[in-house]
């Protein structure tokens, strides 16, 4: 059987699962430690033969400058790019405990019955990797490191799914998994994790695990019910760290706040109205992006209040109104690990053979623009739209500044909004009520202030006048 085909029979398959679902039912019941095991698409999704073009790549040279903490992992290493450094012999110690665990799982197979699945397509797992990056392992090494990884990646699943797990390596090493599992170079191609899941876990269960783990890893819930992805027309995600991007990018149902927006034109047609409308030629796109854009503040003082959209990171929109403004942003919660997050997905957009429209590249670039002092952060989380678990909001600031996005940016992808920015704010009749509130009105002792010298001014008039015109006593 070829490459293609995932060379595994189907009696073998099936077996193999139905010993893993026997044992995992056995085990549950004893409540012992879950087994690691993961899944893959199986031999019937044809998705090695989908997305064999696609590689891995390192993070580029410009990118890696003086900024190498941000993309080379702490304490896990997956893959062959870091593999066998001194500082993860701990977590590399514990690895091969999960593969055990994950073998002993079906009673009539062992390692080699799974590494002989992976050197099926050994050649087809190097493509994956820079020409010449996995040389110094042999088939069978790179067969068991690669199993190994899976393994382990089923574990951290299965763990974050438990809120009760054990974890034998401590807390702090925990903590740094998380981030490395965000590492560009940190990376295995997801169908080997999924094929491993699928000895274990039906198919229900095994989307119910992939939904609750990238919920988690994401939004902090169990938001997710569906992968966010079609298997079946070979949009899955090369590696983990895709998956994550693909669910940030998914579409989610949000209030809208305007109504005469042209729902019934496709979105195609109603960017071009909108071009047309604002005459968007290519020099106004330049003048757009070439100059600065206004940050929380500035628009604040225009009139225009903040709104959360959705989790969706292009979900960026714009509504005019007579006398104000309503910008709806996505909801996102800064961590430590936020820069490392950002700064590998920008890695990964820029990757060749990467086909993306530079979503997350795009919402680094506007959020960087927006957010310029302590101030700017301050309202956006009041508003609900960022929330924060560092020091300061100064150090919120300093996060989004220090991502560096190499000049890159898709223009179009927020050129609407921008537009529409542009023309509220432009537009007299819309800010002179906006200036004057938030000039004389921003707290209630200006108010006051406001008032009483408007009742002085009165007095005065009045005072003046009957100086002027006393009043006859008859």
């Amino acid at each position: 059987m070829s490459m293609a085909d995932h060379s595994v029979s189907d009696e073998d398959y099936n077996s193999t699962k139905q010993e893993f679902h026997s044992v995992a039912n056995e085990e549950r019941k004893k409540a012992s430690p879950p087994e690691v095991s993961i899944q893959i698409p199986s031999a019937k999704t044809s998705t090695g033969s989908q997305v064999h073009w696609r590689r891995i790549y390192k993070v580029p040279p410009p990118l890696r400058a003086n900024m190498e903490h941000v993309y080379d992992p702490v304490v896990l290493s997956l893959g062959p790019y870091h593999h066998g450094r001194p500082q993860f012999r701990q977590v590399e110690e514990f690895k091969a405990e999960i593969l055990n665990r994950f073998v002993s799982g079906s009673a009539a197979k062992d390692k080699s019955f799974f590494c002989d699945k992976i050197l099926e397509r050994i050649d087809e797992i190097r493509s994956y990797y820079e020409e010449g990056s996995t040389n110094e392992f042999n088939d069978e090494a790179l067969a068991e490191m690669i199993l190994s990884d899976a393994c382990f990646i089923l574990y951290y699943m299965e763990m974050e799914e438990d809120d009760n797990e054990y974890h034998p390596l401590g807390m702090s090493v925990v903590s740094f998994m998380y981030r490395d599992c965000f590492m560009l170079e940190n990376q295995i191609p997801l169908w080997i994790i999924r094929f491993l899941i699928g000895l274990k876990y039906d198919k229900d269960d095994e989307e119910a695990l992939f939904c609750k783990f990238l919920s988690f890893m994401n939004f902090g819930d169990d938001r997710l019910t569906q992968i966010p992805w079609d298997n079946d027309n070979g949009n899955e995600p090369l590696h983990l760290l895709e998956a994550h991007r693909t669910t940030l990018l998914r579409q989610e149902k949000a209030t809208e706040f305007i109504r005469d927006q042209p729902h019934f034109l496709p979105r195609i047609l109603d960017f071009r109205w909108k071009s047309w409308r604002h005459k968007s030629s290519s020099q106004s796109v330049f003048k757009m992006e070439s100059r600065p854009f206004y940050s929380v503040t500035d628009l604040k003082a225009k009139g225009i209040h903040f709104w959360p959209s959705s989790n969706c990171l292009t979900d960026i929109r714009f509504h005019s109104y007579s006398f104000y403004g309503l910008l709806q942003l996505p909801i996102w919660f800064v961590t430590n690990n936020s820069m490392v997050f950002f700064s590998n997905m920008v890695a990964f957009e820029m990757s060749p053979e990467t086909d993306t429209d530079c979503e997350v590249i795009s919402y680094v670039n506007f959020m960087k623009s927006l957010v310029e002092t302590p101030r700017d952060v301050k309202e956006l989380r009041e508003k609900g739209i960022l929330f924060s678990c560092l020091g300061s909001d100064e150090e919120v600031v300093k996060m989004y500044k220090q991502i560096d996005t190499c000049g890159v940016n898709n223009c179009g992808l927020f050129l609407d909004v921008k537009m529409r920015i542009e023309e509220h704010c432009s537009s007299k009749a819309k800010t002179w009520m906006a200036d004057l509130i938030h000039t004389y009105f921003r707290s209630p002792w200006t108010a006051i202030a406001l008032f009483a010298a408007t009742l002085l001014l009165c007095l005065t008039f009045l005072q003046t006048y009957y100086t002027i015109h006393p009043v006859k006593n008859n």
